[in-house]
């Protein structure tokens, strides 16, 4: 009986990771800058570099869109709850970790993806009622 309880947590789990991951690409896929800036919390975590303003969140949601960049075909590789290594991910520095500790709290997820095209990126995301809060981005990589 544990086991199947364990196993319906996990396939749950990896559904709303997925959920999360289609949802961001889809507005990326659609060039939906404002509404990917909307989602975003601030301090926003770009690669290994932190984001302090909105303005500057929505301008980095617009330069992705600008850029062409899209996240076609995007599949989850792996969604893992973010812990005490995930920093690592984005930049083995004590600034992203200090940004880890005080930012990204219980329930946030890190979610790594690969495009069609064999681009890759990282998400930092967290439930938000019924939508999803972006946290950080790293990629492509």
């Amino acid at each position: 009986m544990a086991a199947v309880v364990l196993a319906s947590c996990a396939s749950f789990q990896h559904g709303q990771d997925q959920g999360a991951l289609r949802q961001v690409a889809d507005l990326v896929n659609a060039g939906q800058a404002q509404k990917l800036a909307a989602m975003s919390v601030v301090p926003f975590l770009v690669d290994g570099e932190i984001v302090l303003l909105q303005a500057d969140v929505a301008a980095f949601w617009d330069g992705i869109v600008k850029a062409g960049f899209r996240l076609e075909g995007a599949t989850l590789d792996q969604g893992a709850a973010a812990g005490a290594g995930s920093f690592r991910q984005f930049a083995d520095t004590m600034e992203v970790r200090t940004f880890f500790i005080r930012y990204v709290k219980k329930g946030a997820r890190v979610l790594q993806a690969t495009t069609s095209t064999g681009a890759r990126v990282l998400l930092i995301v967290k439930s938000d009622w019924f939508s999803w809060k972006i946290i950080g981005w790293k990629g492509p990589y």
